[in-house]
């Protein structure tokens, strides 16, 4: 299957775009930072005529029988999951440029084949925005141009390093960020990148990323339970100027911590 690709939104001509990569949020959870939560949707209601948002997986707890999360320690079913992360970004719609299910969201289509996130989408009416498990959006105003492309994950990483090589393997594409999730770590690490412009003949440089999102949830009970290194919540950002002669980005993160 080739790569989806959608071409994000800008309104106007910002000096700056806040790309908000909301991940692992785990609606249902016992463990979901509502606090964090709240002052992430202030800073969005904040920056809103410069912010966009991209959703990359495990918006729902989905726990079942089968998987690690306790059915019984889940605050809501996964309809009630799916219709509450509905209520919850309703107000934000039209800042969602793209969509991925995660692991935890596949857990409800691989046992019910319902899938909650296609049906999230549906109900925000924003169906096309939907990537399924991956893809690459991009944003161009005042001459410059960003792209991000955009994976869950899946499988186990140990360490930070092995979470850089999954992503470092996880590029498919030119794009100025690779943008992972799954492993509830913060991790940005930048890299220089060479390329030919070849209607100046020049050779340039640039700075993208590698950027594995972090979780919305504190230490939940399964991961007590299984012995899993202790994490805090947060949530990255991504800041993209719109400077042609810099076309930086920068990475911040909204902490619990």
């Amino acid at each position: 299957m080739d790569l989806k690709y959608v071409r994000g939104t800008v309104k106007g001509k910002p000096k700056t775009l806040r790309v908000y990569l909301l991940n692992d949020l785990h609606f249902g959870s016992e463990a979901v930072n509502y606090e964090l939560w709240e002052r992430i949707k202030e800073d969005i209601r904040k920056h809103r005529d410069h912010a966009r948002i991209l959703i990359n997986g495990d918006i729902i707890e989905g726990a079942t029988k089968a998987s690690k999360g306790d059915i019984y320690k889940q605050r809501l079913t996964p309809q009630e999951q799916t219709e509450f992360a509905v209520s919850e970004l309703l107000e934000f719609r039209d800042l969602i440029d793209a969509v991925t299910s995660g692991n935890h969201d596949q857990r409800i289509m691989n046992e019910t084949s319902f899938d909650p996130i296609k049906m999230f989408c549906k109900d925000l009416g924003i169906l096309d925005k939907y990537l399924e498990y991956e893809g690459v959006v991009s944003y161009s105003w005042k001459k410059c141009f960003y792209s991000i492309q955009m994976f869950h994950g899946s499988g186990g990483a140990s360490s930070l390093s092995a979470i850089v090589n999954k992503m470092k393997r996880l590029r498919k594409s030119n794009c100025n960020v690779v943008y992972m999730a799954h492993h509830h770590r913060e991790v940005a690490d930048p890299f220089i990148e060479y390329y030919i412009d070849p209607f100046n003949h020049k050779l340039h440089k640039r700075k993208n990323w590698l950027v594995c999102g972090n979780t919305l949830t504190n230490f939940a009970e399964y991961a007590k339970k299984f012995g899993y290194e202790e994490k805090f919540a947060s949530q990255a950002v991504l800041i993209m100027s719109g400077n042609p002669k810099e076309r930086g980005i920068e990475v911040e993160w909204l902490r619990s911590m």
